[in-house]
């Protein structure tokens, strides 16, 4: 007789930390298998996690949850197979949406949440959020417009100089292809001591050289694909260049000289809850997500 999985333990967990559910998401310094969950490993802290706090308090008002990072957007769509087929109850998965909306391989489906943009960084890491995170260190009200001309004016610099890199990898997407290498695409960002960060041109040219030398342009489609910059863009590189700019009037502005990244990043996150509600295309987004559960 063969052994059938019923994967109970992980079903059951809301009842063990008294929560009407158990969610899983991406982040974390370490990284989960499936075996390594029903064991009951998984880790507490991660950026990711704050986020995905925000997001259930908000829609969710009302419902207590459990939350645990596993490190792993395999892992997270392994469980997200196993809620769609109704193998799992009272687990939801909360992942970033990356490309696969274009490449076709995004999990839908009741309990399964994915953020609007490429990732929770893009929620996060904007111009009016990265402003607002500063004035909760500044002290000086007269110093707040200087500052927000100084973000604006380079966010809108970022967007010009990155808008050829997140075209090209939403048609490498559409067409099922590799993305561009995520680390040289982070090199593009520059931090120049006390300066604030850029886009290196040469390196964005050069990057997206190489890239086209291994696809024939006639195999690939999606003309029609439109991509934002702030949506589509590889999170890992707003965040980079929202924290480093952060940095730069923090320190430029309020005479800041230690502003840690594990400081500043919950520091944003935190801003970005106040912006949330406000923000209709996410409440969109996020209404629909929450109206297909059944409790």
């Amino acid at each position: 007789m063969s052994f059938v999985r019923t994967h109970s333990g992980l079903s059951n967990l809301h009842l063990f930390h008294g929560v009407d559910a158990v969610v899983f998401v991406e982040g974390g310094s370490e990284t989960f298998t499936l075996d390594d969950l029903e064991k009951g490993l998984y880790s507490n802290q991660a950026a990711d996690i704050k986020y995905w706090q925000i997001v259930f308090s908000a829609f969710a008002a009302g419902r207590t949850f459990h939350f645990r990072a596993v490190g792993s957007k395999n892992t997270i769509n392994g469980l997200a197979d196993l809620i769609a087929t109704g193998k799992l109850k009272r687990v939801f998965v909360a992942r970033d949406r990356d490309l696969d909306n274009l490449s076709g391989v995004l999990p839908v489906g009741a309990g399964i949440f994915t953020t609007q943009g490429y990732s929770w960084e893009n929620d996060v890491w904007t111009a009016p959020i990265v402003f607002a995170t500063f004035r909760k260190f500044n002290t000086v009200p007269e110093k707040e417009d200087k500052a927000r001309e100084i973000i604006e004016r380079e966010f809108l610099l970022m967007y010009k100089g990155v808008r050829g890199c997140v075209c090209v990898d939403a048609i490498l997407a559409c067409n099922n292809l590799e993305p561009l290498p995520r680390d040289e695409f982070l090199k593009i960002v520059r931090v120049n001591g006390a300066s604030s960060p850029v886009i290196l041109s040469p390196a964005t040219r050069s990057l997206l050289k190489r890239r086209r030398l291994k696809v024939r342009p006639q195999r690939l489609r999606g003309s029609a694909v439109k991509p934002s910059v702030l949506r589509d863009c590889y999170g890992h590189l707003l965040e980079a260049f929202g924290y480093h700019l952060l940095v730069h009037v923090l320190n430029k502005i309020c005479g800041l000289r230690t502003t840690p990244k594990e400081l500043l990043v919950p520091a944003a996150i935190d801003t970005f809850s106040s912006t949330l509600t406000p923000n209709e295309p996410l409440v969109t987004h996020y209404s629909k997500m929450f109206a297909a559960l059944v409790w």
